[in-house]
């Protein structure tokens, strides 16, 4: 195989780098967003600015790649980006429903049994 011009490295072998560096970042993205855990540790609370940051580093690396990515590499980043945006913005939503919500609060309205939209979505085994 004919040389790339990168210090012997093949064009399988960038691939495979490049693919390396773009997941790191991807599982970092979903890790401040507080979606995976590091193991051995709880789930972390959502971290949005620093989670948006590895976002946009990840976009940047999109950009400066463009025309230079293979239709592998291309498709990989582009469908992470994409997962991780909205990945993005229903933890957004989620937590800052979360925030709203008094925690000592709870909304009962109707006792399940007497509410008929919420029982017609038990089914009876009696």
């Amino acid at each position: 195989m004919a040389n790339s011009g990168y210090s012997g490295y093949t064009p399988e072998e960038i691939t495979r780098h490049f693919l390396a560096l773009v997941m790191m970042k991807y599982h970092e993205a979903l890790f401040l967003l507080g979606l995976i855990k590091a193991p051995g540790h709880e789930l972390q609370s959502p971290k949005l600015e620093e989670a948006a940051e590895v976002i946009d580093q990840l976009e940047a690396l999109k950009i400066k790649t463009q025309g230079n990515l293979s239709l592998e590499e291309s498709r990989t980043l582009d469908g992470l980006l994409t997962e991780l945006r909205l990945s993005y913005l229903k933890t957004a939503k989620d937590w800052e429903k979360k925030k709203e919500e008094p925690e000592t609060e709870k909304k009962i309205e109707k006792p399940l049994e007497t509410d008929p939209e919420k029982r017609r979505f038990f089914k009876s085994y009696g």
